[in-house]
């Protein structure tokens, strides 16, 4: 490996999360960071994420399959 080329590594680097505050320490290249969402306020970790609204071509055709019963003509 070259040398002098490698960013210096922060064994303990402040991140703070912008939503609830949180502030984590963690190894990385920078000394201090702002993230939006932590793992601790994220909806996907916390259990609360919101199933995606969906009316496309997959719902209409279900729903013709159960009004006619999938059979064919």
């Amino acid at each position: 490996m070259k040398t002098g080329i490698h960013p210096e590594m922060h064994k303990k680097a402040k991140i703070t999360c912008a939503s609830c505050s949180t502030v984590f320490e963690i190894p990385t290249t920078v000394s201090e960071l702002s993230v939006e969402k932590c793992r601790n306020c994220h909806p996907v970790y916390t259990g609360k994420a919101q199933e995606a609204a969906s009316g496309g071509r997959v719902e209409r055709f279900k729903k013709r399959m159960a009004a006619g019963g999938g059979k064919k003509k």
